[in-house]
């Protein structure tokens, strides 16, 4: 299990269903998509800045203000361990059975209906950067299931 400096105190925190619903609830894309787990996923996947925080944020208790994970985000980083927290969080995510289905349940979609722009004929040049940056995300999302 992680244990995260918050306010000074060390809370131990998991990937575990609390956090899945918590995810689903504050990060997805729709009323009820239920991909929020899968965002913070594909998060660390992209190095979204927002990554850590966004996991922070499903796996601290609610008491924890995102003002105290911003603190302990600097705090971090003054003492030079925010890459070092990026890659436990990053480690604890990937331990999750819970949130590896939804990155993977996410992948199989995407390679579903990502066809439709594959498949496309005569596509323009903004159709050609989204086709190829789709595919390099579907192979960063593939690479980190794996």
């Amino acid at each position: 299990m992680l244990e995260i400096t918050v306010k000074g105190q060390p809370v131990e925190a998991k990937f575990n269903f609390r956090a899945l619903f918590r995810a689903n609830k504050l990060y997805s894309s729709a009323e009820g998509a239920n991909d929020g787990a899968s965002s913070i996923w594909l998060a660390f996947v992209t190095d979204d800045d927002m990554a850590l925080f966004k996991a922070l944020r499903v796996l601290l208790p609610k008491s924890y203000t995102d003002d105290d994970i911003m603190d302990a985000l600097d705090k971090a980083e003054e003492d030079g361990k925010s890459q070092e927290l990026f890659k436990e969080v990053e480690q604890e995510l990937h331990e999750s059975g819970f949130f590896k289905h939804a990155a993977q349940r996410w992948l199989n979609l995407t390679e579903k209906y990502g066809k439709a722009l594959t498949d496309k004929k005569n596509k323009t040049a903004e159709e050609k950067i989204q086709e190829a940056a789709t595919k390099d995300t579907l192979d960063a999302m593939k690479k980190s299931l794996s």
